[in-house]
């Protein structure tokens, strides 16, 4: 059986949950979300730089594991940086992108990181060092959290944008609006090459204002 990989990017706090349930509530699709494996206890996360030879390996795992599984993959923001990488190794790869408004993305990231500040470097000064989540992401030269988030959602976009358009038949772009609509979730299972029997029934709303203390 040909399987089909599945990668989800977004800047995070914009669906990226609710379409990981969507998917998995399809016939033969296990796509994870942040690498979270729970039946196993274990979680594999990727840095935003250098951190090929673990997402390859990574990527090779959940083929391996998904033996009964047609669609398989993962969501991360942090998969963003090496998606040339991952479209020139698999060369069918189905690369979905959500966006969610700046100021939505902006407010929920500062409301679940209280303490924390993945977008800058501030080596444990002023904010709490977080040694799992911090490498995950890019960081900037704005001591202002708000700011640097401002930052990281545009260029974020910008650049799942330009990859859409280099990269038409692998990457597509949805607004989580569109996420839970009819036509919505049949466009995300059209673009994957989904052939089995499909079930839009469910509104997937999930990971909405929950304010934790890990991301």
């Amino acid at each position: 059986m040909k399987k089909q990989l599945i990668i989800s990017i977004g800047t995070g706090r914009s669906g990226s949950v609710s379409l990981s349930h969507f998917l998995n509530y399809q016939n033969k699709v296990r796509v994870l979300h942040e690498g979270k494996i729970e039946e196993q206890n274990i979680r594999k996360l990727i840095h935003w730089k250098n951190d090929e030879k673990k997402l390859f390996e990574w990527l090779d795992y959940l083929s391996e594991y998904n033996t009964e599984n047609k669609f398989y993959g993962d969501t991360g923001m942090y998969y963003l940086p090496y998606v040339k990488e991952i479209i020139h190794k698999y060369h069918n790869v189905k690369i979905i992108g959500l966006v969610r408004d700046k100021e939505s993305v902006v407010n929920s990231y500062i409301n679940k990181t209280e303490g924390r500040n993945h977008w800058y470097n501030h080596q444990g000064i002023d904010w709490k060092k977080d040694n799992l989540w911090d490498p995950c992401y890019p960081k900037y030269l704005e001591k202002n959290k708000r700011k640097a988030l401002e930052l990281y959602w545009e260029e974020y976009n910008t650049s799942t944008l330009q990859l859409q358009k280099e990269y038409p038949t692998n990457v597509k772009i949805w607004k989580i609006e569109e996420f839970n609509t009819i036509e919505g979730k049949n466009d995300i299972l059209d673009f994957i090459e989904y052939n089995l029997d499909r079930d839009l029934s469910n509104n997937f709303k999930l990971n909405q204002v929950k304010k934790e203390t890990f991301v």
